[in-house]
């Protein structure tokens, strides 16, 4: 079974604009707006001050699953073919979660295919790679089981999980890693989104 990985995500960041335009429609008017700033808009010879505010956490979905994340960050999707799509969400620094669905087989076979395409080029530089079993049971009562892999070098201690959820011919393969030296703070990041996660998938 071929795995599909999309490398470009270690170097991409997808942070929100915050200046991004909205419009808001009342009845058959529509105002331009932009997050965070008042405008003011006639209702019946008044002015009203109006505000448009985004929550702090916001929710990613799929069909398939669902998870919250900091506002901060947005998640992207892609189509990488032959019924695996892959929704990664990734910091400047490197921190990441990362979860392909596969509509057409069951990648609970790919945990260690996974885990040599993440590490290979760290393997061949000298990187001390350890691994362990690990499980998971997610908010929702959905018990997941992988791998904890850690690759330890000067100036770097990487720590990366990788689940899988299995039905007949489909499933999810996720991914976790956090960089300890480089961004202290992306395992509470992660483990929030973690945290947060349901499974739809059925």
């Amino acid at each position: 079974m071929k795995i599909k990985l999309l490398l470009v995500f270690f170097f991409c960041s997808f942070s929100q604009l915050s200046s991004a335009d909205y419009i808001l429609k009342i009845g058959e008017d529509a105002y331009e707006m932009f997050l965070d700033e008042e405008v003011l808009i006639e209702v019946d010879g008044k002015y009203l001050p109006v505000s448009l505010f985004q929550k702090d956490i916001l929710t990613y979905q799929t069909d398939n699953f669902s998870f919250e994340y900091p506002k901060d960050y947005s998640p992207s999707k892609t189509d990488l073919g032959d019924g695996v799509y892959q929704s990664a969400l990734i910091t400047p620094l490197g921190s990441l979660v990362l979860i392909q669905e596969h509509l057409t087989s069951d990648p609970s076979g790919l945990i260690d295919l996974m885990i040599h395409e993440l590490t290979k080029e760290e393997q061949e530089y000298g990187y001390r790679i350890t691994s362990a079993d690990t499980s998971i049971t997610l908010s929702d009562g959905t018990y997941l089981e992988g791998k904890i892999v850690t690759s330890k070098y000067k100036g770097s201690d990487i720590d990366r999980i990788i689940y899988t959820y299995g039905v007949k011919d489909s499933g999810l393969l996720i991914v976790t890693q956090v960089d300890h030296e480089s961004e202290p703070t992306g395992e509470e990041l992660i483990s929030g989104i973690i945290d947060s996660l349901k499974i739809s998938m059925r």
